[in-house]
Formats: C-alpha cells, sequence, structure tokens
C-alpha cells in the first residue's frame, strides 16, 4: 500500500469514526429527549387522573379508566386503577387492562415514589407511570404507547445511516484530495532521491517553498547534497593534485632505480650520489603519502576531543623541530591554558607551522613562538606573504614561484587550516613588524575554573 493510499484510508476512518460517534451521540440525546417528554405527559396526566378517580361526587359503581384524550388534541393515555395484588379494577366494560409489573404492585400496596415501566400489550411496546393514590392499596397507572416515538426513531436512524454513509464517501474523497496535496513534497523529495540515486548529480536541488515539514527536510536534503557535492569535489581535487604531484618523483625513482638495475658501471662517488638522491626522493614520497592521507580525512570536526595541554604541545613541537633543524634558532615564549581536541592532529599543525617558518624565514633569522589561551603565533623573518597570495597559501599543492625550488609537498599550510577547521578554530597570516609574516592559529580553549 503506498503512503498516499495509506494517508487516505487513515483520514477517511478518523472521518467515519468521528461521523458515526457522532450519530450515535445525535441518536441517543434524541431518543431521551423523547423519551423524557413522554414521561413527562404521563407525569401531568396522573395527577389529572388521580383528582377524577377519587372526586367526591363519582357516583357508586361509576367505573373509571380507559382511554382519556390528551389536553388541546395532544396524544391521548390509557388510565386504570390498580389494587395492591397489581389486579386492575374499575376499568369501564369493552376495555382490556394492560399488564401489570411486580413493581407497580409493590408501589400501590407500600406507596413510596412513582414508578416508570415498560410493558408489551397487543404486540406494542407501551410506557407506564405508576403513582400510589391517596387510599392505601390503590395505584394509579397512566401508559402511552412508544409508537410515535419509535417511528421517529427510527425516521432519524436511516437519515443518520444515509448521513453517515455520505460523510464516509466525502470523506474517502477529501481525504485523497488532501493526501495528494500532502505527499506531493514528498514525492518530490523521493523523485529527487531517486535521480541522485540513478545518474549521481549531486548538483541536484530540490526546489523548497515554505516553512513547514516538508520544506524543512527539502532543506536539509539540499544540504546534505551540497555537503556531499563538496566533499566529493574535495576529493576529485584532491585525486587529480596527487596523481600530478606524485608522477614527478615517481619518475625521478623509477629512472635511478633503472640506472642502479641496469649494471652500469659507476664508482663509489657516483653511486653514492644516487643513493643519496633515491632516500631523498624516497623520504619526499612517504611525506607526501602522509600528507595526503591527512588530507584524505576532510574538515570533519573532532569526534573524541579530550583536554590538551597546549602550551606543552607547542613546546614538543618546537623541540622536534630543532632536532629535525639544528641550525635553526626557535624560541617559545608565552603560556596557554587547555584546549579541547585531538593531541596527535594539533602537533601536526603546529608543526608545520614551524616547519614552514624555518624553511621559508630567512637563514640565521629566529623563529618567534609566541602563546596565549587557546592561540600560537609563528612568526618569521622571510620575505612576507603578499596580500594577494594570503588565502592561496593555504590551498592544497600551492606554492609560490619563490617556494619551488626549495624541499615540500605545497600541503604543510593546507593540512593546518584542516585541523584548525576540524577544532572550530581558524588559521591567518599577515605581515609581522620588521618584516616576515606572522601565522595565527587560534582554537577555542577550555574555560578557566570559576573561583
Amino acid at each position: 500500500m503506498s503512503f498516499r493510499t495509506r494517508i487516505t484510508v487513515a483520514a477517511a476512518v478518523a472521518v467515519a469514526l468521528a461521523v458515526v460517534l457522532s450519530a450515535f451521540a445525535v441518536y441517543s440525546a434524541t431518543a431521551t429527549a423523547l423519551r423524557g417528554q413522554v414521561d413527562s405527559d404521563l407525569r401531568r396526566q396522573a395527577e389529572r387522573s388521580i383528582q377524577d378517580a377519587f372526586r367526591p361526587h363519582r357516583g357508586p359503581g361509576e367505573a373509571f379508566g380507559g382511554q382519556v384524550s390528551g389536553r388541546f388534541g395532544g396524544p391521548g393515555a390509557f388510565v386504570q386503577l390498580i389494587d395492591s395484588t397489581g389486579t386492575p379494577v374499575s376499568l369501564p366494560s369493552g376495555e382490556v387492562a394492560l399488564p401489570v409489573a411486580s413493581s407497580a404492585a409493590r408501589i400501590a400496596r407500600d406507596g413510596g415514589d412513582p414508578g416508570y415501566s415498560t410493558v408489551t400489550a397487543d404486540g406494542e411496546e407501551v410506557r407506564v407511570l405508576t403513582i400510589a393514590s391517596s387510599q392505601r392499596g390503590l395505584a394509579v397507572q397512566v401508559a402511552r404507547p412508544l409508537t410515535e416515538v419509535s417511528a421517529t426513531l427510527d425516521t432519524l436512524r436511516a437519515r443518520l445511516a444515509l448521513i453517515s454513509l455520505a460523510g464516509i464517501a466525502l470523506a474517502g474523497v477529501l481525504g485523497a484530495v488532501v493526501a495528494a496535496r500532502g505527499v506531493r513534497p514528498v514525492q518530490a523529495l523521493a523523485g529527487s532521491v531517486d535521480h541522485v540515486a540513478r545518474t549521481g548529480d549531486l548538483s541536484h536541488r530540490i526546489p523548497v517553498d515554505g516553512d513547514d515539514e516538508p520544506a524543512r527536510l527539502a532543506r536539509r536534503f539540499n544540504e546534505m547534497l551540497a555537503s556531499l557535492d563538496q566533499a566529493r569535489q574535495a576529493q576529485d581535487r584532491l585525486v587529480a593534485d596527487a596523481s600530478h604531484e606524485l608522477r614527478t618523483p615517481l619518475t625521478a625513482l623509477r629512472a635511478n632505480v633503472e640506472l642502479l638495475a641496469s649494471g652500469a658501471p659507476l664508482d663509489e662517488i657516483e653511486r653514492g650520489t644516487l643513493l643519496d638522491d633515491l632516500t631523498v626522493q624516497l623520504d619526499g614520497v612517504s611525506g607526501l603519502v602522509g600528507d595526503l592521507v591527512e588530507l584524505a580525512r576532510g574538515d570533519r570536526p573532532v569526534t573524541a576531543p579530550v583536554p590538551v595541554d597546549f602550551e606543552e604541545l607547542v613546546h614538543d613541537a618546537a623541540a622536534r623541530a630543532r632536532a629535525f633543524w639544528p641550525n635553526a634558532d626557535i624560541r617559545v615564549q608565552g603560556t596557554s591554558r587547555e584546549v579541547m581536541g585531538d593531541p596527535d592532529a594539533l602537533a601536526r599543525a603546529v608543526g608545520n607551522l614551524i616547519d614552514n617558518a624555518v624553511k621559508y624565514g630567512g637563514d640565521g633569522r629566529p623563529v618567534e613562538i609566541g602563546l596565549a589561551d587557546g592561540e600560537v603565533t609563528v612568526r618569521d623573518h622571510g620575505p612576507g606573504v603578499p596580500e594577494a597570495d594570503r588565502e592561496r597559501v593555504f590551498a592544497r599543492f600551492w606554492r609560490s614561484p619563490e617556494a619551488r625550488s626549495r624541499p615540500g609537498t605545497g600541503l604543510g599550510l593546507s593540512i593546518v587550516r584542516q585541523v584548525a577547521a576540524g577544532h572550530g578554530g581558524s588559521v591567518t597570516v599577515e605581515d609581522a613588524d620588521g618584516g616576515g609574516a606572522v601565522f595565527r592559529l587560534s582554537l577555542p580553549a577550555v574555560p578557566a575554573p570559576a573561583v
């Protein structure tokens, strides 16, 4: 069963229940009102009949009861007098007594409150009111057939059934219309999902109109498609850039390996130079592969951040850089509170900033590292970064013309930006006073404990 059909059936069933319950309530209320009216009329007629039964001028042996007409042409009634045994007495000749219930005989015998009962006479339901008279052992019964009430209720029941059937049919039609309009956005979303699944077109978007639940769902789906499209484009660029950047070092490696494998005569100096070149090329390829693996993680937020002693992390990164660059003058100043994040990723990002400053900061000039709460600045004394290149310097594989003669993959600063984004922070570059550049990595610091 389709979603649209389920909505139509559910709407029809809900309206049908409402119609049936309403019809039942109307029928019950009408039946109660009609029977209540009959009971009221019987009470008034009984009061008049008691006065007539025991009026002082009634002659001896004069019969009492039988059919009596209503006032002003209203519906008549049947009246009879019963004794304490429930036997009708003093009926006119030719009149047939009504059946007497045991409760009516008890009222005649013991008195008490009037009582209503329903009996069957000649196959017809009759409503009877029994009321004790002023003479102990006698009671007056007033009765009216329920034919009118039954006929009225039968007519009402038939009409309510027709109205209910018409209401249910109309509910089905309206439910189908409402379901068609209600599922239209869902059908559009399903069609878009099918289109994307069939064609792989992540640039497809669903038109959004309004701010209801389907519109919000479509908007979130568009955001998901945009995110997936961006991730796929980044992946495609990464694959294309990686294949381009790996081609040159792998070609050089292949040439050197083939030269060694060819058995060509080489003296010790040439062989040593060739092996040194192979080592440098392998280190370069290993570094490039490591950077590509890091970049392949994307800008996803850190899933399980832990408190990180940022000050200690920066000092450790500076110590590793001094070991790798023994001639570099690397200085660290300042303090910082803890930050929340991935310590390995943060260490890699800070290390990349320091390596970048050592490479391009000018020979023999100090690299100055400043610490503050959740922030580290790395200042060099090199040529700086032109304003036009301050955004491109963080792009993958981008290197300025002056830097292309130096070792490196062009991925270090891209990794720094990716790590910053994954931690909810940022990285920027600006001119330093007195020349050089200042790279600033800012991260959300852990709030200081309340005093």
